[in-house]
């Protein structure tokens, strides 16, 4: 699961991908995690690309 502190805002707003950063076009639930900011703590879903990209499943995504 990818540290939330290292997502961008469009990765924690679920409009790009958890893990390789591109737009989502279709999309699956990676899962949810706590991330804080300031002294908020939220639960996120982190959505990643349908089928999985190459950053999920080591390959080149090609």
């Amino acid at each position: 699961m990818p540290d939330p502190d290292t997502l961008t805002g469009p990765q924690l707003e679920g409009w790009d991908c958890a893990l390789c950063e591109r737009r989502l076009v279709a999309d699956q639930l990676l899962g949810t995690v706590e991330w804080t900011c300031g002294s908020r703590t939220r639960k996120v879903e982190l959505w990643v690309c349908r089928p999985l990209c190459g950053d999920g499943d080591g390959s080149d995504g090609a």
